[in-house]
């Protein structure tokens, strides 16, 4: 069974965020050539490129940059950015206008966050790969500083590259270029 790609390379890869690939690696020699993935706002650097694009003599460089299909497989997640999602989530999460209205429902106990990149149907929970973490929820509120990541979690999958809820994406955009 062949599996489905998650994006091809275009300044936007079929996300509603503007993810950029940076070639990382310019060694001819190397057996791979390395790209980053990073958003458009902010400058490549060590904890700025969310993961990297392998490339092998199946899938060259330049198809790869070109716009041929990426897989899942050719993606290595950099922990470095991931500690600032995290991080981002600690700090902001109870501020997050859909966290919030999902909060209101749910009333009390933890509640997942999951990825919007592959959304589960209502009432349902996600895969664990798209769920990025849980919090906690009491009085129909979000208690600050209650994130819990959620090591299964995967940044990019069959279904894409991870999607943020919109006011974590700036935050995290903005906590980025204030690190870097």
């Amino acid at each position: 069974m062949r599996r489905r790609a998650f994006a091809t390379c275009s300044s936007r890869l079929q996300s509603p965020y503007p993810y950029h690939l940076v070639r990382v690696d310019s060694d001819p020699k190397a057996a791979s050539v390395l790209f980053g993935l990073k958003f458009e706002n902010t400058a490549p650097g060590p904890s700025t490129i969310i993961g990297w694009l392998k490339s092998s003599s199946e899938t060259p460089a330049a198809a790869t940059a070109d716009g041929a299909e990426i897989r899942p497989a050719q993606f290595v997640e950099n922990s470095k950015f991931w500690s600032h999602v995290e991080h981002v989530f600690r700090e902001y999460a109870h501020e997050d206008p859909e966290l919030q209205a999902q909060a209101a429902y749910q009333k009390s106990g933890w509640m997942n966050i999951t990825d919007g990149r592959n959304p589960p149907p209502l009432g349902r929970t996600g895969e664990p790969e798209d769920i990025v973490g849980c919090v906690l929820v009491e009085d129909k509120c979000i208690k600050r500083g209650s994130f819990q990541p959620n090591p299964t979690h995967r940044l990019a999958t069959i279904h894409g590259l991870f999607q943020l809820p919109r006011f974590l994406q700036a935050k995290l955009v903005d906590h980025l270029a204030i690190e870097h």
